[in-house]
Parts: C-alpha cells; structure tokens; sequence
C-alpha cells in the first residue's frame, strides 16, 4: 500500500473519529449502540490494513518502538 493511501485510510480513522462524537448524543439506545459497534469495526478493520502494509514493507517491527 503506498504511503498516500496509508495516509488516506488515517484520515478515514480520524473522520470516524468525529462520527463516534456525533453518535453518543443519539437517543435511540439500541441504534447508538448499532452504529457504535459498526464504527468500532470500521477503525480495526484500518488500522489493521494499514499495520499490515507498513509491516509488510519491513517498516514497522518491533524495533520502532
């Protein structure tokens, strides 16, 4: 994955990010809860693709920390 699109699926992280904000004040419990669970997903799901891609390049190991 190239560091542009590494940095585009950060930017969705962060846009998800303010989602989650907008989503505590819902006052249907059950769709708060719904939507909540999806957007949890949504930022693993990412995160996990772009921890691949940059370990996968041999970027980020354990030695980065």
């Amino acid at each position: 994955m190239p560091m542009k699109a590494q940095m585009d699926q950060l930017q969705r992280v962060a846009s998800l990010c303010v989602a989650l904000e907008r989503v505590t004040g819902c006052p249907d419990l059950a769709g708060r809860d719904a939507v909540l669970k999806l957007i949890g997903e949504e930022v693993s799901t990412t995160i996990q693709g772009v921890i691949y891609s940059v370990e996968s390049k041999g970027g980020g190991g354990p030695e980065m920390a």
